[in-house]
């Protein structure tokens, strides 16, 4: 993209290079006219003829309008240029962002895929420590006595193991459970 944007940028920038040019331009052919009439009404006056300048006036002028009648072509042309440079930048916009939008859903499955594991894992070690805490609670009405020395959880109580099939039911393509909420009881 970095590329098409430079050349539209170059081809600006040469577009008003152009423009200023042929701006200047006609007013130095402007000035050559009004030079060469005052060289004529000198001639006139006087009654000498300043052949030399006037044969410079002349080639300068010749000069001058045969790079004038080119511009308004030119300057055609190079516009022509620039919107197609621009008509292509805009179809290359979408060409990309779909580039970008497949890695992105590339991602996508592989971080859905990354966290059903971990919550099948999670689920794992919920399941594991759900059994502990249920054989710690047997022993202590046996012991009376309370060793837990470190902060500990209580788990998820079934709700690690409904996430964890809600998204394997997603990535196996079905749809995500409406939340269930229960009927309205009666009018007060």
């Amino acid at each position: 993209m970095t590329k098409i944007a430079d050349k539209i940028s170059l081809t600006e920038r040469k577009l008003d290079e152009i423009k200023t040019k042929f701006d200047g331009d006609k007013a130095d052919l402007t000035r050559l006219i009004q030079k060469r009439a005052k060289l004529e009404a000198e001639a006139v006056l006087e009654n000498e003829r300043d052949t030399k300048g006037i044969t410079e006036i002349e080639r300068q002028r010749d000069r001058l309008r045969s790079q004038l009648e080119i511009y308004p072509d030119l300057i055609k042309e190079v516009e022509v240029k620039l919107e197609a440079l621009k008509k292509e930048k805009e179809e290359r916009i979408p060409k990309k962002s779909l580039a970008e939008q497949r890695a992105v859903a590339q991602e996508l499955g592989r971080l859905s895929r990354r966290l059903a594991t971990l919550l099948e894992r999670a689920n794992n070690v919920n399941v594991e420590l759900q059994k502990h805490r249920s054989q710690y609670l047997k022993l202590h009405k046996l012991t009376g006595q309370d060793v837990i020395t470190e902060s500990v959880t209580l788990g998820s109580f079934g709700s690690l193991k409904i996430l964890a099939g809600i998204i394997k039911a997603e990535l196996q393509g079905n749809p995500r459970p409406s939340p269930r909420f229960p009927s309205p009881g009666p009018a007060i």
